[in-house]
């Protein structure tokens, strides 16, 4: 298993149709990531997308647009989540998986084509235990990056 850790904030990393915000009173400014994304923009960039601030103005606490400044740990891979687990219930469980993501997807997912959040980690571990394995699951590996 390896673990990835995320470098500072970059303006690289903002997805190309992300949403700011630029509402310098709100209080929870800190810990928005849309505001600090949009901080970081260079002055180069001519135009971008953000969120009206009169919309929020007055209801900040429960904006419905805040994305939290925090690093979400992502999984990366799962080539050998079914190594430990018996022949039988190894098939059984991969092909709950296929069903679960659809078979496409869990090729991706396995060959380290698409990250997954810890809400998908979740729905596998809950697949382990459907079929009666209660051990943790070691993804390939987890990379911290902003939840986007």
């Amino acid at each position: 298993m390896i673990k990835i850790m995320k470098k500072p904030l970059t303006y690289d990393d903002i997805p190309k149709m992300y949403l700011f915000c630029n509402h310098t009173k709100c209080p929870r400014r800190n810990k928005c990531l849309r505001f600090q994304a949009a901080m970081i923009v260079p002055l180069s960039v001519p135009h971008y997308e953000a969120i009206n601030i009169n919309h929020v103005a007055g209801n900040e606490k429960e904006c419905s647009y805040f994305s939290a400044y925090t690093l979400t740990t992502f999984a990366l891979g799962i080539s050998h989540i079914l190594d430990d687990v018996p022949h039988k219930k190894a098939m059984a469980i991969q092909n709950s998986l296929k069903s679960l993501m659809g078979k496409s997807m869990y090729y991706r997912i396995r060959n380290k084509q698409r990250r997954l959040h810890p809400s998908e980690q979740k729905q596998i571990a809950d697949v382990f235990l459907e079929h009666g394995i209660k051990t943790k699951i070691n993804f390939d590996e987890y990379i911290e990056d902003y939840d986007w």
